[in-house]
């Protein structure tokens, strides 16, 4: 006989507990901001799994396989569906209505030059690689950044693009987003958030960071000025020529002057200008 469980009521299968459990926790998780609110957009769409455990779970409470009873294994399979719907949720899979929300940019095409400006309250991670122009990911997990809109202006072969976060996101609320950009054009870049971003394989002329995080750099292409408008980590080459203006945290190697650092490496390169009341700290990697 199927274990019944003291105090759900007379026939309550103790075996149900743990599906019942499994989907409270991530109810609880988004509630409490580890789960994207999104969750429960997805939850809603999967009406017909959830049908359909609810009806083998009535069809079959009598059936039993010699001394198997079926029933008893029907939650097990409702415990497998709320995992399977998890990591699908995470992982963006194509069934979830939360996959929807991205932003894609359009293609490179003719552009040889791109701006592009991101503030976000939330984390904000950059890098290379995408076959448009830039596309926008949401990171899956609790928040409430909104996939974003984008504003383009084009002149000639110039493009400006300004992301911004939608007003009201509804359910879709996320901890921020994943940005990937095309390595074709050269890019002037203001980005704001909680930062880690990999630009060694964009070709930067012009580069403004707030918030706080971790950026890396490669090597410039000529004087490249960075205006340092939050608290940031940039790494760049040992071998990357690059003064810093204002206060900051340098190598061992770099020479002090009057008003800043430079690096040991001759010629133009990386001009990181701190602000008044932000923090700077260059290392090499």
């Amino acid at each position: 006989m199927t274990p019944r469980a003291v105090g759900f009521g007379r026939g309550f299968p103790r075996a149900w507990l743990l599906p019942i459990l499994s989907m409270t926790l991530l109810l609880g998780l988004a509630v409490y901001g580890r789960f994207s609110r999104s969750i429960v957009a997805d939850l809603v769409a999967w009406w017909p799994v959830w049908a359909a455990i609810a009806a083998l779970a009535i069809f079959l409470r009598n059936t039993s396989l010699g001394p198997i009873r079926v029933a008893g294994l029907v939650p097990l399979l409702g415990l497998a569906a709320v995992g399977l719907f998890a990591w699908g949720h995470v992982a963006g899979w194509s069934l979830m209505p939360s996959a929807s929300q991205r932003l894609v940019g359009p293609e490179t095409g003719e552009y040889t030059e791109a701006s592009l400006r991101a503030e976000l309250d939330g984390s904000l991670v950059v890098s290379a690689g995408s076959q448009f122009l830039y596309q926008v990911e949401p990171i899956r997990r609790g928040g409430a950044v909104g996939i974003p809109g984008a504003v383009e202006q084009v002149d000639g072969a110039s493009i400006s693009v300004v992301l911004e976060p939608e007003a009201d996101p509804g359910v879709y609320t996320y901890s921020g987003w994943e940005l990937l950009l095309s390595p074709l054009p050269e890019w002037d870049l203001l980005i704001d958030g909680s930062l880690d971003a990999d630009l060694r394989a964009l070709s930067i002329t012009g580069l403004g960071l707030g918030g706080s995080g971790v950026v890396r750099l490669g090597a410039p292409t000529g004087e490249v000025p960075v205006e340092v408008h939050g608290s940031v980590r940039i790494v760049i080459p040992s071998d990357a020529p690059a003064r810093v203006i204002g206060q900051a945290s340098v190598p061992a190697t770099w020479t002090l002057s009057a008003n800043g650092a430079d690096a040991p490496a001759g010629g133009a390169g990386w001009v990181f200008t701190v602000d008044s009341g932000a923090t700077l700290v260059v290392a090499e990697g």
